[in-house]
């Protein structure tokens, strides 16, 4: 039954609804569901069908020059703890900028609460997985968030958890030869900002 209405519509009844957009040369947007389930938003004017489609971003930048072997085995190497962690930064910036926005018309308790209910999310997805990052792994990390954020580890611990925890975690932070108040400083170390660059963030 629902076959044979779908053909009397695509052979009887769909040439009089294009001739009738043609006519008035109408434009509206829809949206496309295949049955592989893919989504396809399309725009229709009069008998065209344009998609419509946002492109991401497109970076082209000079592949990195090395001054030796050792410099390419460590950037290759940094490469490789950056795609492990870089999931973890982008939750990480994604979460804080969700903290900026939900509570900056909040009082200094509710936005408490509010940390809190978000650290206790996260904690649950990801507490096992940093506690096995190497200090290398958790240094191109930080130096992610920090870029990103252009603001120190530091600050972002003193906003979100108050200034005591953000004490006792730089005191912590400097046994592991961590300077959380440095943030990220642009030439200090020629193979992270390689890696920073190549892995440019574009989170809201």
């Amino acid at each position: 039954m629902y076959s044979r209405l779908f053909y009397l519509f695509l052979f009887v009844l769909a040439p009089w609804f294009q001739d009738l957009f043609s006519q008035g040369n109408i434009t509206y947007d829809t949206t496309i569901v295949y049955t592989d389930g893919r989504v396809m938003r399309v725009r229709i004017e009069g008998t065209d069908t344009i998609v419509v489609a946002a492109m991401p971003e497109v970076v082209i930048k000079a592949p990195p020059v090395f001054a030796d072997d050792e410099e390419y085995r460590q950037y290759m190497r940094y490469k490789r703890y950056a795609m492990d962690v870089l999931q973890y930064a982008i939750e990480g910036i994604r979460l804080y900028r969700e903290y900026q926005r939900e509570t900056q018309d909040m009082k200094k308790g509710q936005a408490k609460k509010y940390a809190k209910n978000i650290q206790k999310d996260a904690r649950e997805d990801f507490t096992d997985p940093l506690k096995n990052l190497s200090r290398t792994q958790g240094k191109i990390l930080v130096k992610m968030i920090e870029n990103h954020l252009d603001m120190p580890m530091y600050d972002v611990l003193r906003d979100v958890r108050g200034g005591f925890t953000a004490t006792k975690w730089q005191t912590v932070g400097r046994l592991y030869g961590y300077d959380l108040k440095e943030g990220y400083i642009p030439g200090k170390d020629r193979i992270l900002d390689m890696i920073l660059n190549d892995f440019e963030l574009d989170i809201e």
